[in-house]
């Protein structure tokens, strides 16, 4: 059994599919002749997953945007319980997208197939009551932040957390020179990162926004340029059309490729960015920021009710206060982000405190995450 595992991941998000990815790789060290299939990115797949649909198919944010792909999902969960079920797999692993996967451990549960959830849903801001389902569809959860297992332990559900993979890639020291080389940057230019989000119903959010407060910041810091990465070629494709609306000449750069915002955050002064991992990305890399979320208004409405803990950005969430700048919703308009950006900007006392929660942070989470996950799930039962 130990040689022949056949093992079913479903992902649907990028950052998903990089821990993924990782712990693949780190299966396959312990059981070189398993088997990967389900649904993944392109980092899984160059892993060996073989992915049965596209992962791109999962990924949708806010209740609004489900409710209008809900056919779609559904179609897709059936055809992907159906040859799940036919198959029977010696693992199902379902690495975030709760609302997709928990459907899928449960069916999987009930025919006999061990399950292991990576990523806890945020229990912490919201709805803790979902373990007390939870515990009955799965046989362990991986955790990426360290204040989580004793919140599941509650509720009698194996937990361990294994650190955030990211944290390890990520060097400890960013190198912003190499960086600055790649994108064609001098030492001494003053450049800003703005990542507008990595979906499409994101970008269109935000990315107009942060256009209009791009002349703003120009206005008091004249030379300052400005970096945006692109999570794909038709993202990239819309945002330049959007920049064509601003005329030649206007000092922003979209950057593609698979290390795009690796980049543009280590080659930055200071950076806006979208609520979500990429707020872990740019504390990781020691980059000073403010966090902008824009939701649909449904789906901020619910979450304004349901969301117990202060703030959306995962710095300040680990940090446990507020560090890093957020605005929030209709806080989250131009001129607003002109004014925090260039308080952080003039301001070294912020940025100092900033980059000293940042480092607290890289040291927590750096941990060899795969091999962590896999000791958990052979302490488990559900690896050999």
């Amino acid at each position: 059994m130990a040689q022949n595992l056949t093992i079913a991941l479903v992902a649907g998000e990028l950052s998903g599919d990089r821990l993924g990815a990782e712990l693949i790789s780190a299966i396959r060290n312990r059981y070189p002749d398993a088997t990967f299939v389900g649904i993944g990115g392109p980092a899984m797949q160059q892993q060996g997953l073989e992915s049965w649909y596209p992962m791109e198919l999962l990924s949708v944010m806010g209740f609004g945007e489900v409710i209008r792909r809900l056919p779609q999902l559904w179609r897709l969960r059936r055809e992907l319980e159906a040859r799940l079920q036919l198959l029977k797999p010696d693992l199902f692993i379902g690495i975030d997208a709760p609302d997709f996967n928990f459907h899928v451990e449960r069916r999987m549960k009930a025919v006999g197939v061990p399950v292991v959830h990576y990523v806890g849903p945020s229990v912490w801001a919201w709805r803790e009551k979902r373990l007390h389902k939870m515990r009955r569809f799965v046989d362990g959860v991986l955790l990426l932040f360290p204040f989580e297992p004793p919140i599941y332990e509650r509720y009698a559900i194996p937990a361990a957390f294994v650190g955030h993979p990211l944290a390890r890639l990520v060097p400890m020291e960013p190198d912003r020179v190499g960086a600055r080389q790649r994108l064609g940057f001098a030492a001494d230019q003053s450049v800003t990162a703005l990542l507008p989000g990595s979906r499409q119903g994101e970008v269109e959010r935000m990315f107009p926004t942060y256009m209009e407060a791009v002349p703003l910041l120009r206005e008091v810091y004249p030379t300052m340029q400005f970096v945006v990465p692109a999570a794909s070629d038709a993202l990239a494709g819309w945002m330049q059309s959007q920049l064509a609306q601003w005329g030649s000449g206007f000092p922003v750069e979209i950057v593609t490729g698979s290390g795009a915002a690796a980049d543009c955050l280590q080659a930055a002064d200071q950076a806006v960015v979208f609520s979500g991992t990429a707020t872990l990305e740019a504390a990781l890399y020691k980059c000073p920021m403010i966090i902008t979320a824009k939701v649909h208004p449904l789906t901020y409405w619910i979450a304004r009710r349901l969301v117990k803990v202060p703030w959306v950005g995962l710095p300040n969430v680990l940090a446990g206060q507020e560090v890093v700048p957020e605005l929030i919703q209709d806080e989250a308009r131009a001129n607003r982000i002109a004014i925090k950006l260039g308080q952080l900007v003039l301001d070294q006392s912020r940025r100092r405190r900033q980059l000293a929660t940042f480092n607290n942070i890289h040291g927590q989470l750096r941990q060899p995450s795969g091999a962590r996950a896999v000791a958990a799930m052979q302490a488990w039962g559900v690896l050999p």
